[in-house]
């Protein structure tokens, strides 16, 4: 019996490529605050300072996924800054994995330089998935496409203050171990098609990439 699957969404696709984002940009907020203190970190202030480098952030976004104005749209209306939404221990929580307990004592910047640098990783690898998972559906095609990922990887990881150098192979190990299994392993649930294509994806990533240098 053939499996059913939902239809892929670009609402769906472009959800998927956001949340990361944002969590990156509150994680690269507390890290230009000096990561001391929440009560010293301005998401509004963040955004602002970084404009240019985010909308060129967001036009590699678009082009991988080909996504709509529309779409893209959700990002901004979405974020938070332009609300004033302050970051929180409770979104810290969320985007680090919940690597400290609950509440934590984001006062002691030990505990908050935690929760930063692992909120850091996982966030980039999520985005990375998700931006080849949008690939895979919607991208211009295998070659550009995981050029502009690559791109965008450093883009994001540049928001967070990770060495330009170090961001995209190191983002792609984590990738490779967090994510790429659940996916190519024989018993996934996968789509039709979809283990052939992110098994490709895997090996043009890695030949931009070179992650073991």
């Amino acid at each position: 019996m053939t499996e059913q699957f939902a239809p892929i969404s670009e609402t769906g696709l472009g959800y998927d490529v956001f949340a990361p984002l944002w969590g990156i940009l509150e994680l690269g907020a507390v890290t230009a605050s000096g990561a001391r203190s929440l009560r010293d970190v301005s998401l509004a202030d963040f955004v602002a300072a970084h404009r240019e480098e985010l909308d060129r952030l967001l036009e590699v976004v678009r082009d991988v996924g080909d996504f709509s104005a529309e779409t893209m749209a959700i990002f901004e209306r979405q974020g938070g800054w332009n609300d004033n939404r302050e970051v929180t221990a409770e979104y810290l929580m969320m985007y680090s994995g919940c690597i400290e307990g609950y509440p934590p004592a984001t006062d002691d910047p030990a505990v908050l330089r935690r929760m930063v640098h692992m909120g850091n990783d996982l966030q980039l690898a999520t985005f990375m998935h998700a931006l080849v998972g949008a690939a895979t559906v919607r991208g211009p095609g295998l070659g550009a496409a995981s050029a502009l990922v690559v791109a965008a990887v450093r883009m994001a990881g540049s928001l967070l203050g990770v060495d330009s150098e170090r961001a995209a192979p190191d983002t792609f190990r984590m990738w490779r171990v967090k994510f790429l299994p659940d996916i190519l392993r024989p018993d996934s649930p996968s789509r039709e098609g979809s283990k052939e294509e992110f098994r490709k994806y895997a090996h043009a990533l890695e030949g931009l990439i070179n992650p073991y240098r």
